[in-house]
C-alpha cells in the first residue's frame, strides 16, 4: 500500500442493536466485535489516517463501550462524527460527547410527527427535535440527516425550516440505498429532480447549508441553473473533494467486522477478525476489479456519453442492486430524462 494513499474516511457500524424499526433500515448482522477487538480496530483506524471517522449503527448509543471507543479515536485528534436517531441522547450523553469533541448528526426523516413516526416506528418527533435542540445549544450538532423516500421527499422545504428553528446550519440529504422494500421507497428520476430543486431553493431561502449525498446532484443543479450558494463543503458523511461516487475510496466496517468498499455494497473484501484493516485497505488499492468499477470510462448506457460523467460516475452500489451490472448507468439519475428527450 502506498504511504500516500489513505481512505477518504472510515464509516464504522459499531452495533446492530437499535431501539427503533425504520422503513429504510438495510439490516445488520447480530454479530458484534468484542470490546477488545473493537479497541484494537480503533487503533488500526488511527494508523490508516482517514480524513475522519463516522460511528453509526444500528443505534451506536446502545453499545455499552461506545464512549471507550470514541475516547481512543479522539486521543489522536481524529475527527469523529456520530450518527444517532436521537432517542437516547440525554443531557448526560450530550455532555460526555461534548467533552470528547465528537460531532453529532441526528436523523430526522420527516418534518411532521405523522411522517417521521410512520418512517421510524417507536420514535417520537417531539423527543428527537428536543434532543437536536439540546445538541445545537451545546454546539455539538453538525447536521440533520434526512433520508429520501417517496413518503417524505416533498417535505424538504419544511425540513430546512425545522433546521432554522433548531438552530442547526446544515441539512444532509441522503439518497436511499438498498434496503427492504427498496423499489417501493426509491425515488424515480423525475422525483429525484424535484427533490434536488426543492433542496436548492429551500437552502437558498433559509440560509441553511445543504449537502446532498448523490453523485448526480451537482450535475443536475448545474444543468438546471439551480441556486447552490449555500452548499456545505462537507456533510460529515461524504468527501468534500469530489462530487463523484467514491466506491472503493473509503472503507465501511460492518458490525461483524466485514469490510466493504461502500456502506451499501454487497461486496465483502475481508473481515477484521481474520485480517488487519491496513492489509484489507492494501488489497483494495491493488484490486483491478475495484479499479475498473471506479473508472468512469467503463460505464455503459446513458452515462457513457454524459458530459458530467467524470464528476458523477453514478452510484455504483445502487446501480448494481437495480441492474446486476457494476458498469451500467445509474437508473434513477434525473439527467436520463433530459437525454431521452434529445
Amino acid at each position: 500500500m502506498s504511504e500516500n494513499q489513505y481512505p477518504l474516511f472510515i464509516d464504522w457500524a459499531i452495533t446492530g442493536k437499535c431501539n427503533l424499526n425504520c422503513r429504510h433500515c438495510r439490516g445488520f448482522s447480530e454479530e458484534e466485535l468484542s470490546t477488545e477487538r473493537a479497541a484494537a480496530l480503533a487503533a488500526e483506524i488511527i494508523e490508516l489516517k482517514p480524513g475522519w471517522v463516522i460511528i453509526e449503527g444500528g443505534e451506536p448509543l446502545l453499545r455499552g463501550d461506545l464512549f471507550e471507543m470514541l475516547e481512543i479515536l479522539r486521543q489522536s485528534q481524529l475527527e469523529v462524527n456520530l450518527i444517532t436517531n436521537g432517542m437516547l441522547l440525554d443531557l448526560q450523553k450530550i455532555d460526555n460527547l461534548k467533552q470528547l469533541g465528537v460531532r453529532v448528526m441526528i436523523s430526522i426523516d420527516g418534518a411532521t410527527s405523522a411522517t417521521y413516526e410512520a418512517i421510524r416506528t417507536g420514535a417520537s418527533f417531539n423527543k428527537v427535535v428536543q434532543a437536536a435542540r439540546n445538541c445545537a445549544r451545546e454546539g455539538l450538532l453538525e447536521a440533520i440527516n434526512f433520508t429520501l423516500l417517496k413518503k417524505n421527499y416533498t417535505e424538504i422545504p419544511e425540513i430546512f425550516a425545522l433546521a432554522v428553528s433548531i438552530e442547526v446550519n446544515k441539512v444532509n440529504i441522503i439518497g436511499l440505498k438498498p434496503c427492504q422494500e427498496y423499489a417501493d421507497e426509491l425515488l424515480s428520476p423525475y422525483e429525484y429532480g424535484k427533490a434536488i430543486r426543492l433542496a436548492c431553493h429551500a437552502s437558498e431561502k433559509t440560509g441553511v447549508g445543504l449537502f446532498f449525498d448523490e453523485p448526480f446532484f451537482q450535475a443536475v443543479a448545474k444543468e438546471e441553473g439551480l441556486p447552490v450558494t449555500k452548499l456545505a463543503k462537507s456533510g460529515g458523511i461524504l468527501a468534500p473533494s469530489t462530487s463523484a461516487c467514491i466506491f472503493g475510496e473509503y472503507l465501511f466496517i460492518e458490525t461483524n467486522g466485514d469490510v466493504k468498499p461502500c456502506s451499501f455494497a454487497s461486496m465483502v473484501l475481508g473481515n477484521v477478525n481474520q485480517k488487519a484493516l491496513g492489509d484489507i485497505w492494501g488489497d483494495i488499492l491493488s484490486s483491478s476489479d475495484l479499479s475498473r468499477i471506479g473508472d468512469p470510462k467503463t460505464r455503459t448506457g446513458a452515462c457513457r456519453n454524459c458530459s458530467y460523467l467524470v464528476d458523477c460516475k453514478g452510484c455504483r452500489s445502487r446501480t448494481y442492486v437495480l441492474t446486476g451490472n457494476w458498469f451500467a448507468s445509474d437508473p434513477v439519475c434525473p439527467l436520463k430524462l433530459k437525454a431521452a428527450d434529445k
